[in-house]
């Protein structure tokens, strides 16, 4: 076990033991979380963030271990067991629950297309039954069934999944449970179905093997580790899918975006974008992006897309729909986009006289905390305009930064300012506002200044209204 799981671990143990709200705790909320900000800080180093949202998912990744995207999973401290054939299959609509929160597990139920597993494990008085499972090639899902048969309260979660050895991604996944609360109480059985990513440049074969873990609510600590295999394809509706590559841009405000590829599944619409290299701004973000169909008189539109693999050069857009590949015309429209100009992506600091010498607006600004703060610590505001719901992000950091000379310093965790982490929302004029605790270390005073800081994302909307025609027939 490394040094870094053996910190979340214990971090968790005092969090459960003080007070004890681990069953209060949504699994399908953690897991999303967790994994989302162990991603972000495998592909990205850590941030300078501390946003509540952030801190909440830091605590939820106790749980959670990742793997490069697309790379050959790694063997971790698992048992590797065999299956057995359940002797009573589950009924797969058991799993229904689930489909409120995806519309690929209602399109898989309602077109009959879960493939039954049917194949259990058993340890440590936990029983385990894989009912079925389905993926076209973009995203997977696995059901399956988890019985207490200890007198502890467990919480049972798939950690990982991997096709032929390789990795499923573990942006984003999660595990989503029929019931509200995470916990599984000692005789009872709960239902539950994981989801995950698939590159598509990835070299995935057939064979599925997944990676559980049972935490145990009393002892605090993982009862059972197990790995074991089903037979799974990773594009099992690959003659369902239909997919083009329309080589058309979408233009906004002077930026290209790529369309590289639109595949329609029987489960999802999938639109995968390319920032052009030669744009002069960083895009973080696509504003409320619309999937327009068009067939005859009649129009249909998709709204609040999740995204895949977003980060500096590409987003996939996921749509949640599956009747699009039926319109003879399909048409891909944003309102606007999060961008910062790539020659603005810093924050220059005098530290001695706690200036802010150059940001990329007046938005950035350093104020004095409730507390004295530490030498060398100060607190920055940001303030972020036309923050439109679900829409817009706190600015994050890279957790390093430079001295005048060039030097490279690591950031240190915050020692005496306890006001990062706040947002305030002010709804007169649609802002918020945050507060970032940055501690350099009171040998950066002595430091050639300014200290420069890169950023990695930053709420700046710019509203341009376009479109670009992805399908037509």
């Amino acid at each position: 076990m490394s040094e870094k799981e053996q910190r979340m671990l214990a971090q968790d143990s005092r969090d459960v033991h003080r007070k004890a709200q681990i069953a209060e705790i949504k699994l399908s909320t953690a897991i999303r979380k967790g994994i989302a900000e162990g991603k972000r800080r495998e592909m990205k180093r850590r941030r300078v963030a501390y946003g509540a949202g952030v801190i909440a998912a830091a605590a939820a990744s106790v749980f959670f271990t990742t793997s490069p995207l697309g790379a050959p999973s790694s063997e971790k401290t698992y048992e590797v067991v065999q299956t057995t054939t359940t002797q009573q299959p589950i009924d797969v609509e058991l799993f229904r629950p689930m489909a409120k929160q995806d519309q690929g597990i209602a399109a898989a139920l309602d077109q009959g297309l879960v493939k039954p597993i049917n194949q259990s494990v058993e340890k440590d008085g936990f029983r385990i039954d894989v009912a079925g499972a389905f993926t076209d090639g973009r995203k997977s899902y696995i059901m399956y069934s988890a019985q207490n048969n200890t007198d502890h309260t467990a919480y049972p979660l798939i950690d990982s999944l991997a096709f032929g050895g390789v990795e499923a991604s573990s942006f984003k996944a999660q595990s989503m449970q029929a019931t509200s609360s995470s916990e599984l109480l000692p005789g009872e059985t709960g239902y539950y179905v994981y989801t995950a990513s698939l590159e598509p440049a990835a070299s995935y074969k057939e064979g599925a093997t997944i990676g559980l873990k049972i935490w145990d609510a009393v002892s605090n600590e993982y009862r059972s580790r197990l790995k074991f295999t089903i037979p799974l394809e990773p594009d099992l509706l690959e003659e369902k899918d239909r997919i083009y590559h329309p080589r058309s841009t979408l233009v906004v405000d002077g930026q290209k975006i790529n369309v590289s590829q639109v595949q329609f599944t029987p489960l999802n619409t999938y639109v995968d974008l390319e920032y052009d290299a030669s744009n002069d701004q960083q895009i973080f973000k696509l504003l409320n992006p619309v999937l327009v169909g068009e067939k005859g008189e009649e129009r249909e539109k998709v709204y609040y897309p999740d995204t895949m693999f977003s980060d500096d050069s590409k987003v996939t857009l996921v749509f949640r729909s599956n009747s699009f590949d039926h319109m003879d015309g399909v048409s891909l429209k944003v309102s606007g986009i999060a961008a910062l100009p790539k020659e603005e992506m810093h924050i220059a600091i005098d530290l001695g006289q706690k200036q802010i010498v150059a940001a990329p607006d007046q938005y950035v600004q350093i104020i004095e905390p409730e507390e004295p703060a530490a030498d060398g610590e100060i607190l920055l505001y940001f303030k972020r305009e036309k923050a439109m719901a679900a829409q817009s992000f706190g600015m994050s950091l890279e957790h390093n930064f430079t001295d005048a000379e060039g030097n490279k310093h690591d950031l240190l965790s915050p020692e005496t300012i306890k006001q990062g982490g706040h947002s305030v929302s002010t709804t007169a004029d649609s802002s918020i506002e945050d507060y970032y605790a940055v501690n350099f270390g009171k040998e950066a005073l002595d430091y050639r200044q300014p200290l420069t800081i890169a950023i990695e994302q930053y709420w700046n909307p710019i509203m341009d209204s376009q479109s670009v025609e992805l399908v037509s027939n």
